[in-house]
């Protein structure tokens, strides 16, 4: 049996490091990627085990098997110790927190969760889903000049880099027409 740490928690796995329940995960944020996909054969990064929904969430296992008792998450993949979960999984019990902070009773939560698919508790809680990947966008200032962006991570937009980039691109106009002569 583990011992609760200095912050109270009793995780076995990851002990002594804040779980993302007490730290929060910025707004946007992609879902972590599991351990139980490492050294996976197939492509599914997103598999846990019940260590990791712990870490993840700050729901202890118990609750969370009392969650598939009650129809609040489904059945684990596997059976036993090799049990593991998927992104399903996660988004609800981050859902299941979420509507705990105001008091929800467990049915009415149930209720609201049936009523949901992954991708509306991913839009409800802010998380993104898909892989994160770079993305390019190419504007054309001049038929011999191209602006190439790049969007990491597949993020949100960066507000102030988009600011930024319509600035160089309305100088670069004026520079492209004052010095070539375009446009009069």
């Amino acid at each position: 049996m583990s011992e609760s740490d200095s912050n109270g928690s009793t995780g076995r796995r990851g002990r002594g490091r804040p779980s993302s329940a007490t730290t929060g995960r910025p707004r946007g944020a992609s879902l972590p990627l599991g351990s139980a996909a490492i050294g996976s054969i197939s492509a599914e990064p997103y598999r846990y085990t019940m260590a990791d929904l712990e870490e993840l969430t700050g729901v202890t296992p118990r609750t969370i098997r009392y969650y598939i008792t009650q129809g609040l998450l489904p059945p684990a993949k596997g059976r036993g110790v090799g049990a593991t979960y998927g992104p399903t999984h996660l988004l609800r019990l981050q859902a299941v927190n979420h509507f705990k902070q105001s008091h929800m009773p467990l049915e009415e939560i149930r209720q609201r969760l049936d009523a949901m698919r992954d991708d509306d508790l991913a839009a409800m809680l802010h998380v993104e889903t898909a892989p994160a990947e770079d993305r390019w966008r190419r504007i054309l200032l001049h038929p011999d000049v191209e602006l190439h962006v790049r969007e990491r991570n597949g993020r949100d937009r960066d507000y102030a880099l988009e600011k930024v980039v319509a600035n160089i691109v309305d100088h670069s106009e004026l520079m492209l027409k004052r010095e070539l002569g375009e446009g009069r």
